[in-house]
């Protein structure tokens, strides 16, 4: 198997799992994962796009969907008001809290899967993984 069918399959595998095993009711699995990564600091709407891997008008629906679920709240960036990020109300908070306490729990029952002996190089081979991936996002660059 080579890398671009590793990745496939583990895509797949790991949608399937999130899919499964983390849910907000009245929430659809676009906004699970912006509200899983916006920081107590906010995120730009622009840095939110790319980070999903959605255009901007799509992540714009996305945001406004939870903006009216009263999740999220705009705000214009200091520096630039042409600039928008977005923040997690009070509410987006507890429920990002409870997405992360899911994700720990997935993660709990992946770590059991994993021989006790082998969990420290599986951890340091994903999060080469990882970073690997996160470079390859910020080259902006299309691959295909």
């Amino acid at each position: 198997m080579n890398y671009g069918e590793l990745l496939s399959s583990f895509l797949v595998d790991l949608q399937s799992l999130y899919r499964k095993n983390i849910s907000i009711d009245g929430a659809s699995f676009p906004q699970i994962l912006a509200l899983s990564i916006i920081t107590d600091d906010g995120i730009e709407m622009s840095a939110l796009s790319k980070k999903i891997g959605i255009d901007n008008s799509t992540s714009t629906r996305l945001i406004i969907g939870l903006e009216k679920k009263g999740w999220v709240e705009l705000k214009p960036a200091h520096h630039d008001k042409r600039v928008i990020r977005v923040f997690l109300t009070i509410y987006g908070d507890e429920i990002q809290a409870g997405l992360e306490q899911q994700f720990d729990k997935l993660g709990s029952v992946i770590e059991k899967e994993v021989d006790p002996l082998d969990r420290n190089e599986m951890i340091e081979y994903i999060s080469s993984l990882h970073w690997i991936l996160s470079k390859i996002i910020l080259r902006d660059n299309k691959i295909v």
